[in-house]
């Protein structure tokens, strides 16, 4: 958050204050889809396992996807 937040000089406290609150809405939707993708990925894994599916099917079709979206959200916290 700090690299973030002092990537320019700021010459204000309000300037500050707008950073701060502005990094800290960004890391809150990144946790936020974070959370969101993660139960998706749960809830498919529950309903592979109810219909007897092969989970390594399922793993193989949605690898491509989870990986990149574990990217994404990695990238964007560093």
């Amino acid at each position: 958050m700090k690299s973030e937040v002092y990537k320019r000089k700021v010459d204000t406290p309000d300037e500050l204050v707008a950073r701060i609150l502005h990094a800290a809405a960004c890391i809150k939707k990144r946790e936020d889809q974070l959370r969101r993708t993660t139960r998706d990925l749960r809830e498919r894994v529950a309903g592979c396992i109810a219909v007897r599916w092969d989970i390594r099917k399922f793993i193989a079709n949605c690898n491509r996807t989870v990986i990149s979206v574990l990217k994404s959200v990695f990238y964007t916290l560093n």
